[in-house]
Parts: structure tokens; C-alpha cells; sequence
């Protein structure tokens, strides 16, 4: 009799520990190596981060961080050495995208929110032979309020926008232009009541954007002016084993192949993948060695030399320094066995 009851409190321990691990037990995702980490002399928490890729020779691609605590922003080549920096108060989230029409050239367009003193965004340009940022916003793209957020470039129209979110006013988009004078200026255009965020993404090509709702999940939204604001929760806290704060998004898209939407689930120091052309099927999740408490991340499915074969995987990490660790994505692949 207490053979039969010890095999079957064995059976049930075993049971509970398969729905422990099913629901996404940080000890049951792979963890994935870095390849190096971002440090600065003078850094304190780079908790976001952009990439831009070289258009002639991708070797001499650069991540850009934003340093919220030290009031900058860093630049690192693809050996983690720091290249540049650029004061900023408190910067927010940065992001970055190419061929923003300025003056008689197209430009590569960083943009990032400045969170404290006069709240507003600020534009740089990133000069592909110094590989340094040039302020050119006209210090006048106000915002009621901000907190993180994210560009986009139309593929309809071809205009640029950055969609700011907040702590309690929702996401605002605004439109970046020429103002004229070889000045970005901006003016907002549209709004949407989601509750506090900090991180968001958004697919040029599908005309969408992703906003991480910290205590609610991932929203999908039109990105398009004149796109509907009726906007979709995809991922809600609890799926999955998801415990939030949803703090960053990211996108993995292949041009002719899948494309993955990434969240960092900050209560749980893990990863998450979801398959965008599958409904949102949840993939899997995983650690980067290092990472804990994640705030911005950032993935890139382009080939940037024998240490990224497939692209790269970058997040911050609330350890230590609190710096920007980057890892190749072809690690990530064979840990969660995508294609």
C-alpha cells in the first residue's frame, strides 16, 4: 500500500513538474551564448539599442544604445568596441531606418526620446564614413509625455513616423519631415489609449505596428494614418507562462520566409518567439547568459559576417553595469530548432 501511494505521489510530482516546465519555467529554456557585451567607460544602463547596417560592407555595421542613467548614446562596432557617443538626457528607446529624404540626400534616420528636462524627440543622422551621429532635428518635436517607442517608413507613401508611447497617455504617432532647412521636424497625427508602455516595433512592408502594454501583453495596431485605431491584443500576460512586464519587441523576418514577433518577459529574465504567419503560435522561449531583467531588445536577419551568419540578437541586461549583450541569432535558431 505505501508502495502503491509513493509511486503514485511520484507520478503526480512528475506531472506537476511537466506543466511547470510546459508553462515556461525559466530553467527549462535553452540559454543561449553571447558573443560580447557593449560596455562603455562611462555607461550605467544601456537599456535600448539599434543596429545599421553598412550598405557596401556589412563587417562595418554598428549598434547604437541608448544609456538612459548616463545620459547618452554609444555606438560599438561588431567586436563590441566602443566607436563614438552623444549626450542625450535621459534617452528612452532609439531605432533607426534608412533613406529618410533630407535636403538633396537620403539619410540614415536615429531617432530617440528624450524622457527628462524638455520632453521631446530628438533626430540624428549616422555618417556612414565616420560612422558618427549628427544631431539634425530643429529642437522643436514636443510630445505630451513619452516613455519609449519606435520608426516606421511607409511603404505606401513613403514618409517616416515615430510612434511615441507613455507611462498613463497612450501611444501618439508623429510624422517626421524635412522642415526646409535641412531640419527634421515633426507633428502629431493620430493617438491611441493603451495602458502604460515602453517598448514597440513596427513591419514597414505589412503596414503594423507591435506596442508591449507592460502589464497587459503585445498589441497589434494599423500604422497607417488612416489605418483603422481599432487595435488587436495578440499576446495577453498569462499565456504561455508569460508573467510580465512586457518591456521589449523585436522582429525576425526573413524576406521569403518566417517572420518571428520577439517579446522579453521581464518577471521571468526569458524570451519569448512567436510565429507571425501561424497566427501568433507561441515558438518557444529562451535565455541569453547574463541577461536579467530585460528592458529594450533588438534582433537583425542580415548576414554581418562569419560571427553572424543568420543576423543577431542584442538585449540589455539589468546586471552588473547594465550593458548591451549580443548574440548571433544562428544560437537562437538551433536552440529553438527554427528554420
Amino acid at each position: 500500500m505505501l508502495f502503491r501511494y509513493s509511486l503514485m505521489l511520484s507520478v503526480c510530482l512528475s506531472g506537476l513538474l511537466q506543466a511547470t516546465l510546459s508553462a515556461g519555467d525559466p530553467a527549462s529554456v535553452p540559454i543561449v551564448e553571447p558573443e560580447f557585451v557593449c560596455k562603455a567607460s562611462t555607461g550605467k544602463d544601456q537599456d535600448d539599442m539599434c543596429v545599421w547596417v553598412h550598405p557596401e560592407d556589412p563587417a562595418r555595421s554598428v549598434i547604437i544604445t541608448a544609456d538612459k542613467a548616463a545620459g547618452q548614446l554609444f555606438i560599438y562596432d561588431l567586436k563590441g568596441r566602443q566607436l563614438h557617443s552623444v549626450k542625450v538626457e535621459k534617452p528612452g528607446n532609439i531605432d533607426l531606418r534608412a533613406g529618410f529624404p533630407l535636403g538633396d540626400e537620403q539619410v540614415p534616420l536615429v531617432v530617440c526620446n528624450q524622457r527628462e528636462g524638455e520632453l521631446k524627440l530628438l533626430a540624428f543622422r549616422l555618417d556612414p564614413q565616420t560612422r558618427n551621429l549628427v544631431r539634425i532635428d530643429n529642437g522643436k518635436i514636443l510630445t505630451k509625455s513619452n516613455y519609449g517607442g519606435t520608426l516606421y517608413h511607409s511603404s505606401k507613401t513613403g514618409k517616416f513616423y515615430f510612434f511615441s508611447t507613455t507611462k498613463e497617455d497612450g501611444v501618439e504617432q508623429y510624422e517626421l519631415y524635412d522642415d526646409g532647412t535641412g531640419k527634421v521636424a515633426g507633428k502629431k497625427i493620430r493617438h491611441w489609449p493603451v495602458g502604460q508602455a515602453e517598448g514597440a516595433v513596427a513591419d514597414d512592408a505589412a503596414g503594423v505596428v507591435y506596442i508591449g502594454e507592460e502589464d497587459g501583453g503585445v498589441w497589434k495596431l494599423a500604422a497607417e494614418p488612416d489605418g483603422s485605431d481599432q487595435g488587436k491584443q495578440i499576446i495577453k500576460i498569462g499565456e504561455h507562462g508569460l508573467k510580465g512586464d512586457v518591456e521589449g519587441v523585436a522582429l525576425y523576418s526573413l524576406p521569403h520566409g518566417k517572420s518571428y514577433l520577439i517579446i522579453s518577459d521581464q518577471g521571468r529574465s526569458r524570451f519569448m518567439v512567436f510565429d507571425r504567419g501561424a497566427d501568433y503560435r507561441y515558438v518557444g522561449a529562451f535565455s541569453v547568459k547574463g541577461a536579467t531583467n530585460t528592458d529594450g531588445i533588438e534582433a537583425l536577419p542580415v548576414k554581418l559576417g562569419p560571427a553572424f551568419p543568420a543576423g543577431l540578437f542584442a538585449c540589455h541586461t539589468d546586471r552588473g553595469s547594465r550593458d548591451t549583450i549580443v548574440v548571433s541569432w544562428k544560437k537562437i535558431a538551433d536552440a529553438l530548432q527554427l528554420p
